[in-house]
């Protein structure tokens, strides 16, 4: 096998869908090829990392009214059925009206209550786990670029303390002009910039210094319809702190502490505010 059949098998190896034989050869390639072995650790970590922080939601108290009151219908509707049954016959006979409820049988009665049940918890819960489950990659995604930048030597492709340095390196390299200041006078030091690649599509990286700790700040244009709410996620010893203004969207991500963040977040905001 190449190493382009093994990207293309490489989610079923990890799910345990491939057969012995195929199995037998992804692991004999990936004993040879340091670059294909590399994939499947980072592939791994990256399926630990989201199924560690996974969401759950609790039902709340609206929701469980609804289905208990589906389910009491659907109850309901059966025990007239059987009550109609149990009638003593008559001479005469009678037409009776009977709706198509009525006359389903107990199973059918009970699936139509679960495809209702399905259908209240999806319409409640998608939206939420989605956007939840696209908030948690994203901080992976974010810690994987910080951490990353630190042990590789890499933290910045522009070094420079004066932000008319770093800002027009970044305009030149991007298809946006980020905000870039210096926050020195708050403690936090600008120490330069790089690109990263985040979301989907290039990003600028503003790298502040906070006595011996590093502030990551990833920087690209705010998305139609994004929420304004700031997000604040805290995961394996970093703390992120996410905000949007009318242009950009922020992604701050460090191992100072909470109140830290938000005052870099703060400094930050009134610079660009006052530019």
């Amino acid at each position: 096998m190449n190493c382009e059949e093994i990207a293309d098998l490489m989610d079923g190896y990890l799910d345990g869908e491939l057969d012995a034989l195929t199995s037998q050869k992804i692991e004999q390639h990936l004993r040879d090829c340091h670059k294909c072995e590399e994939g499947l650790e980072a592939d791994t970590a990256l399926a630990h990392a989201i199924t560690q922080s996974a969401p759950y939601y609790k039902a709340t108290a609206e929701l469980r009214q609804r289905i208990h009151s589906t389910l009491r219908d659907a109850v309901g509707s059966e025990d007239m059925r059987s009550a109609r049954e149990n009638q003593p016959l008559v001479t005469r006979p009678r037409v009776e009206r009977r709706s198509f409820v009525s006359e389903m049988p107990w199973n059918w009665l009970a699936l139509a209550a679960a495809i209702v049940l399905v259908a209240i918890v999806a319409g409640n819960l998608v939206p939420r786990i989605q956007q939840s489950g696209t908030d948690q990659l994203l901080a992976t995604q974010l810690i994987a670029s910080h951490v990353r930048s630190l042990m590789a030597n890499h933290l910045t492709d522009v070094a420079s303390s004066d932000q008319h340095t770093v800002k027009p390196w970044l305009d030149a390299k991007l298809d946006f002009a980020p905000p870039v200041v210096d926050l020195t006078n708050g403690g936090f030091p600008l120490i330069g910039g790089r690109l990263d690649y985040l979301d989907n599509r290039p990003v600028a990286a503003l790298v502040y210094q906070r006595r011996k700790h590093f502030v990551n700040l990833f920087v690209w244009p705010k998305a139609t319809g994004a929420s304004e709410a700031p997000k604040s996620i805290t995961r394996q010893g970093y703390r992120l702190l996410n905000w949007v203004d009318a242009d950009f969207n922020y992604w701050a991500v460090s191992d100072v502490s909470d109140s830290d963040l938000q005052t870099f977040k703060q400094l930050f905001e009134g610079q660009v505010l006052h530019r």
